[in-house]
């Protein structure tokens, strides 16, 4: 076998983390449906036992794969907040990454992984930025930025489902366009806060 033919080598761990920036890019191209052991194997020049050896099946990959996607989801999200820690930058950080990343956001917010009882990492790592969310809108309200007469995880989770309403719909072709889903997202958050100063008064 010629050099040219001979498949590429791999160390234990760079395998993996190439497995799932493989599986990622085949997500965004094709959805979760595209998704095949076979087919990453040989993109990647591998056996598919080098494969299984990482992931036992299809959905540990994706379980896998729901891990990275959600750590890509936090750093935008996280960086949104480093920049901008308005409810406004939160909300279009949050519809941004929906509209961009499709196939990513039904990963990680689809059902899924959500209502598989042995997706306990993903579950745990998506919980985790929920709270690291709750801590920073608790800041808000300590600043007296927000009222305080409402939980701060509260706050977090009707944010929450009317963003994720709001991509859904969006993703699923609902008549939106870009420009107006941004203008819903803004006017969502400014309602919100509006509900919340009259309920502290």
């Amino acid at each position: 076998m010629s050099s040219s033919q001979a498949k590429p080598s791999y160390h234990h761990g760079d395998l993996r983390r190439s497995i799932v920036a493989a599986g990622l890019a085949r997500i965004r191209a094709k959805g979760v449906s595209g998704l095949s052991l076979r087919q990453l194997a040989d993109e990647l020049g591998v056996s598919t036992p080098a494969l299984y050896h990482h992931f036992r099946n299809k959905h540990a990959l994706l379980m896998g794969l729901g891990e990275a996607a959600m750590a890509e989801f936090v750093v935008v999200m996280q960086a949104a907040i480093a920049h901008d820690a308005s409810a406004e930058s939160f909300a279009l950080a949050y519809v941004g990454f929906a509209r961009h990343e499709p196939a990513l956001y039904d990963l990680i917010f689809g059902s899924l992984l959500w209502r598989d009882s042995h997706a306990e990492a993903f579950q745990a790592a998506a919980r985790a930025h929920v709270r690291a969310i709750s801590h920073h809108v608790q800041a808000l309200q300590n600043r007296g930025e927000l009222p305080t007469n409402v939980p701060a995880l509260r706050v977090v989770q009707v944010a929450w489902a009317s963003l994720h309403g709001l991509c859904r719909m969006y993703n699923d072709g609902l008549a939106f366009t870009p420009e107006a889903i941004e203008d819903i997202a803004k006017t969502a958050m400014t309602l919100m806060h509006r509900a919340l100063d009259k309920v502290s008064a």
